[in-house]
């Protein structure tokens, strides 16, 4: 199977100065090309539900499930723990595998990223929270997420409607436009 080449605007292959300078942007333009594996954790407490509002990223300003990407050598519920704790100072124990999404950003009319978002239900052992740079976080009753539809990324919303508090705990494929700064919910089946 044929590699396929970075391209720089114009369709040229993108070619990296010479003595490696330039490589963190070829090794982002390749990481983009492949699905990225990311660690969504779902902590709840008495009815409610841990959210981040984030800072930076895709998803810049909107509420979200903590997680991030899985290192390598790191196993799936080490790095849901370890994203928890990172973005929030709360230390957890993995419960079980809700499920997998697999979920395309599309712009422009074209994937631009495609996360594979692994969703792993976390028991709190503390429920305090300590600020820290990804974003503010608050514990949200699940009852009342319906009212936060708008301010949620949209598959974190369906991911706590069908995954955390419904029972359609499995796969999912889903498709998110990005345009002018908005994020629409194309499919989610």
């Amino acid at each position: 199977m044929a590699e396929s080449i970075p391209v720089a605007a114009g369709g040229a292959p993108f070619e990296p100065p010479p003595g490696g300078e330039g490589m963190d942007a070829m090794n982002d333009v390749r990481a983009r090309e492949r699905p990225l594996a990311v660690a969504i954790a779902a902590l709840v407490h008495d009815g409610a539900i841990l959210l981040i509002r984030r800072r930076r990223g895709d998803y810049p300003g909107l509420w979200g499930l903590p997680g991030g990407k899985i290192e390598v050598g790191e196993h799936l519920a080490q790095a849901a723990i370890r994203e928890v704790l990172e973005e929030s100072g709360i230390e957890a124990s993995f419960s079980r595998y809700l499920g997998c999404v697999s979920e395309h950003l599309v712009e422009d009319g074209r994937v631009c990223r495609h996360f594979i978002l692994h969703v792993c239900a976390l028991a709190p052992r503390a429920t305090g929270i300590r600020a820290g740079p990804e974003g503010e976080l608050r514990w949200c009753p699940i009852e009342r997420i319906g009212g936060m539809r708008a301010r949620i990324i949209p598959s974190d919303f369906l991911i706590i409607e069908r995954m955390v508090a419904g029972d359609g705990a499995g796969y999912y494929d889903c498709v998110l436009e990005k345009a002018g700064g908005r994020h629409a919910l194309k499919k989610f089946a």
